[in-house]
């Protein structure tokens, strides 16, 4: 399913906050969006999301125009927001429960889903257990059951210290590689947006639009030893440029 922002501008109390923004998602790519604080990006899920209006522009979902409506892709936010009076299970199946879904049905591709997503034997367990990697783990396992083909990840990974940051990219890799559901994803790191992303969007202060797409030609599967090739260094030294002389 492709997804389309075309010519999107939205204002809040009288201060423009995205002005004339063009973003173009193919089915199963990973997209990651990167801009100085404040200048619109998690604006830019709300819009995509349905919890706000633009006040001009088009939001295509498969060329159906949907700005406004909610329910065609699954969020998640900076923060896991799991409950902690309700298990780890009962936490990732909240989306089924929204949605309707057959609970045992969803009970049963929940508890197939935990030996993937690392949290096999914590099922019956409560989030104060969880380390914060493995509470992001059970979060994102929440928003893939959401079942939906667009995920919009907002720095999930923001908080968590940088050895766990690392183990969780290519975790997530893997994840995306055998589930195939288009990600939007935003963060800050630069090395988190080049090792991740099919393709990377540079966005401007606000009001914000775009300064800079970028494809990422490094081969899949990722490894961190990229890192070191002249390749990747070329990459990063364009992102900066576009993120630093604005």
């Amino acid at each position: 399913m492709q997804v389309n922002i075309i010519d999107v501008y939205h204002s809040f109390q009288n201060e423009k906050i995205i002005n004339g923004l063009n973003i173009t998602l193919q089915n199963g790519e990973f997209i990651s969006v990167i801009g100085p604080s404040g200048c619109g990006k998690s604006t830019l899920f709300n819009l995509i999301a349905g919890l706000e209006l633009p006040d001009k522009g088009q939001i295509l979902f498969a060329g159906k125009d949907v700005k406004g409506q909610r329910g065609h892709s699954s969020y998640m936010m900076q923060k896991d927001l799991l409950f902690p009076w309700k298990t780890v299970l009962e936490n990732v199946l909240l989306g089924a429960t929204i949605t309707r879904q057959s609970k045992e049905e969803a009970e049963k591709e929940a508890t197939a889903l935990f030996p993937m997503f690392g949290l096999k034997g914590y099922e019956n367990y409560y989030p104060s257990v969880l380390s914060g990697g493995m509470k992001q783990r059970a979060a994102l396992l929440r928003t893939f059951l959401h079942k939906k083909d667009l995920l919009l990840l907002d720095e999930p990974f923001g908080a968590l210290d940088a050895l766990t940051r690392e183990k969780m990219h290519e975790w997530l890799l893997q994840i995306w590689s055998q589930m195939q559901r288009t990600v939007l994803f935003i963060t800050h790191s630069i090395d988190e947006a080049i090792f991740l992303s099919d393709r990377i969007y540079v966005l401007a202060p606000r009001p914000t639009e775009l300064v800079l797409e970028m494809k990422v030609s490094l081969p899949r599967p990722r490894r961190k030893a990229m890192s070191l090739t002249p390749e990747y260094a070329r990459l990063k030294q364009e992102l900066m440029k576009a993120l630093y002389e604005q």
